[in-house]
């Protein structure tokens, strides 16, 4: 993958993923990975490891019917995603987010990403995902100027609160494809049909499955 097609699929969050069988495969090792045991991340530090699972968790979370993201392993697919199929493109520059995102972090709480609580997370996506348009604008187009500034010169750096934007956003994209695509959702809590294609029009929506998106 050439820089160019690297910076562009990391502005796109979680747009460009296809559902191939490596990747589904991927995603599928880590729903099978036991829920209390220790995973110590490949990719990301334990401290970006930590705010990783906090934000998926925040963005999905569990109730007593349907499994939230972390459930499925969504925080671990990011990780291995990364740190296996990922270019060391785009890998530079998720560090580079990362660092961003600590540095805003520590700003408002006066910690680490590793000592964050639920809390300051959830203050952190709201200030990046409920942000008014003007100003997710303004953050995606100082985005578009550091991935051309950087396709030109790997010493380019970022605008803080737009680099925290972008990882913000994309881990949203990510979290919510992983989720939808993992088997414990797309088996159990959407309309799953393995042999698509039927056609029956006119029908109440209680016969549709009960509106239920669709899994594949």
């Amino acid at each position: 993958m050439d820089r160019r097609k690297a910076l562009k699929n990391l502005g796109l969050g979680a747009g460009f993923f296809v559902a191939t069988p490596t990747i589904v495969s991927l995603l599928q090792s880590c729903q099978d990975t036991p829920t209390v045991a220790v995973i110590e991340p490949k990719f990301l530090s334990m401290d970006e490891g930590h705010a990783v699972k906090s934000m998926v968790d925040l963005i999905i979370p569990s109730d007593d019917k349907v499994p939230g993201a972390v459930d499925v392993g969504v925080h671990e697919f990011f990780d291995a995603y990364m740190d296996q199929v990922a270019t060391e493109e785009e890998q530079a520059l998720r560090k580079l987010q990362f660092a961003a995102l600590a540095e805003k972090f520590q700003a408002a709480n006066g910690k680490g990403l590793g000592e964050g609580t639920s809390e300051e997370y959830d203050g952190i996506l709201a200030t990046y995902l409920k942000a008014d348009q003007e100003t997710q604008d303004g953050y995606n187009q100082k985005m578009g100027e550091f991935f051309a500034a950087y396709a030109e010169d790997p010493m380019a750096t970022p605008d803080m609160d737009a680099a925290a934007f972008n990882l913000a956003t994309s881990l949203q994209g990510m979290t919510i494809w992983a989720w939808k695509t993992s088997e414990a959702i797309g088996k159990n809590v959407l309309w799953y049909d393995p042999v698509p294609g039927q056609q029956i029009g006119c029908i109440p929506l209680e016969d549709a499955n009960g509106g239920k998106a669709m899994a594949l």
